[in-house]
């Protein structure tokens, strides 16, 4: 049989694999009573923290700001941003409390602390398809420096600043994929960005900002990517059907996590699935905590059967198996990924 990492490969060319390759990730919280069941071998991941199965095909990190203070409570982090601690994080105390740059100096996130242990993580998952995420750099990161109410103020009362401010942010992120395709590009195949553009049922700013705004900066970074043969990966929870177009226009390869709560995920393959890889798709608002062992075993099924059907489809939950989920269920997913019929 294939390398895990080729046959994501595969799925990539829009070709079907025999097997459809799959990712599952398990909240901190989760891994121990699913280690009971299946063997603390079958999690990899840090003592106490989140794991993804060891089966799985994909493998991701993350390159992210780093803490200059921190009481446990809250934090703040190279930007400058206050973050307050809890089931999410809150912004406390924006970077930027009025429009201007004046003074201000974005930090250098290339350098070594940022990139330490990624060596030795890149080489432990040789076989899996590697996937090394910027996490909240871009658009996550705009509302962190300036709060989200200003920001979106921003976008009608002073756009020009808001030009400056994403572009300022877009180089910081270049500066990032430059160190990783420069040191690490030979054994990196997907780099990609962590930005929530949706909301349940809608974009969280409309699609005309989202194109003024952040789409040109998205082409910069996305251009660098495959320029280097890399592939791009987009993390945008929620409802972003107006602007997968864009997306692909862009350059982007891969979509997760692909919410059904949030958008119909077999109208997402019929119209851009030719296009784009989708990954995810599997319910975990309803189906995994709601639903029964059966009802997440057909919905595995018929995921990977609409799909995955022509290749282009990493399945999996569309976020991690949370608290709350049944052990049952949760059972029954892995079992379902793992035993593909």
């Amino acid at each position: 049989m294939a390398a895990p990492r080729d046959i994501v490969f595969q799925t990539l060319r829009f070709e079907e694999p025999d097997v459809c390759p799959y990712y599952i990730w398990v909240d901190a919280d989760m891994v121990e009573p699913l280690a009971r069941h299946f063997g603390a071998d079958q999690f990899i991941g840090p003592p106490g923290g989140a794991a993804t199965t060891a089966g799985s095909y994909t493998v991701l990190t993350e390159i992210k700001a780093q803490p200059v203070s921190d009481d446990g409570s809250r934090f703040v982090d190279e930007y400058g941003v206050e973050y307050r601690r809890g089931a999410a994080l809150h912004v406390e105390r924006p970077a930027l409390p009025e429009p201007s740059l004046s003074g201000y100096r974005f930090p250098d996130l290339s350098t070594d602390p940022h990139f330490d242990g990624l060596e030795e993580w890149l080489d432990l998952h040789a076989e899996r398809f590697r996937i090394v995420q910027l996490g909240m750099l871009f658009f996550e990161r705009s509302w962190g420096m300036r709060g989200m109410e200003n920001l979106l103020m921003d976008m009608h009362e002073h756009p020009a600043f808001l030009d400056e401010l994403m572009a300022g942010l877009a180089d910081t992120c270049l500066g990032v994929i430059d160190r990783l395709l420069r040191d690490f590009g030979d054994r990196i195949d997907a780099i990609g960005l962590s930005d929530d553009y949706g909301g349940q049922h809608n974009l969280l700013i409309s699609p005309e900002h989202w194109r003024r705004f952040i789409k040109p900066h998205l082409r910069r970074m996305y251009a660098r990517i495959r320029d280097a043969g890399k592939f791009v990966y987009m993390h945008s929870c929620g409802h972003v059907l107006p602007i997968i177009p864009d997306l692909i226009e862009v350059g982007g390869n891969m979509l997760q996590p692909l919410q059904p709560e949030a958008m119909d995920v077999f109208e997402v393959k019929r119209r851009f699935g030719r296009d784009l890889c989708l990954m995810g798709g599997i319910s975990t608002q309803h189906t995994l905590p709601r639903g029964t062992p059966q009802q997440v075993r057909d919905e595995v099924r018929e995921c990977r059967r609409r799909l995955g059907e022509g290749g282009g489809y990493v399945m999996a939950p569309a976020k991690p198996i949370l608290p709350g989920v049944p052990l049952e269920n949760a059972v029954a997913l892995i079992d379902s990924f793992l035993h593909q019929q």
